[in-house]
């Protein structure tokens, strides 16, 4: 009995923990990222739901990578679209400057098929930004960058040969692209080793973050914001 009045007595502190206080900060915010920034439940909807005031303008793809042909589709390579993208976030926002561009990148060019190209990708990286950071674009190359890396590979999804290793190389990347977040003066979210997350509880196939997950995500991502 004392253990459930306990209990009881931090629930409410332990819902607080889980979810994101909401801000009433009118924010500009430009989102980047794969399938996980896709769901109506993604990341990308949780920042909207903790920032009212907020506008969220997600431009994210299901099997994006940041500079690999997936699937020989070269639409999914965001260096090959950077530029139509960033146009896209241009004419949206009009003369309304970005706060922050955040990029969730990584968990595509973690596959087994690029095993061998690892060492471009925090490179491509660099590269994606650098692009950000010098485009035609006043309201988008004056926002503050966040880099969140790649959230670990689950089990259900290790278990599969296109995903084999994978867990082990976005490991790799959230060291590589917290290095790459000091070069090029961006704000870094280690996804990878991101508090409270059950990568195989908090995903039905390993790789898709739930709701719960994606609040745990931006967690950080809020904190940055709310500086």
């Amino acid at each position: 009995m004392k253990k459930l009045l306990l209990f009881l007595l931090l629930l409410p502190a332990l819902l607080r923990a889980q979810t994101p206080v909401a801000s009433d900060k009118p924010l500009n915010i430009f989102t980047l990222g794969d399938s996980n920034g896709t769901f109506p439940h993604s990341w990308p909807k949780q920042l909207e739901l903790a920032l009212p005031r907020a506008q969220v303008f997600n431009i994210s793809k299901s099997g994006r990578t940041i500079g690999f042909v997936n699937n020989g589709d070269s639409t999914l390579n965001s260096l090959l679209v950077i530029d139509e993208n960033l146009r896209k976030a241009a004419e949206f926002t009009k003369d309304r400057p970005f706060d922050f561009v955040v990029l969730e990148l990584g968990t595509n060019d973690a596959k087994a098929v690029f095993a061998d190209r690892q060492r471009e990708v925090p490179a491509n990286l660099e590269t994606l930004i650098n692009k950000i950071k010098t485009c035609p674009y006043p309201a988008i190359r004056q926002a503050r960058i966040i880099i969140i890396s790649p959230p670990p590979y689950g089990t259900k999804a290790e278990a599969l040969p296109k995903y084999q290793g994978g867990n082990a190389r976005v490991s790799a990347m959230s060291a590589a692209f917290k290095k790459v977040a000091q070069r090029t003066k961006c704000l870094f979210v280690n996804g990878y080793q991101t508090p409270g997350l059950d990568i195989n509880t908090m995903t039905a196939d390993g790789l898709h973050l739930d709701a719960a997950g994606s609040r745990l995500l931006i967690a950080p991502v809020l904190a940055i914001m709310e500086r």
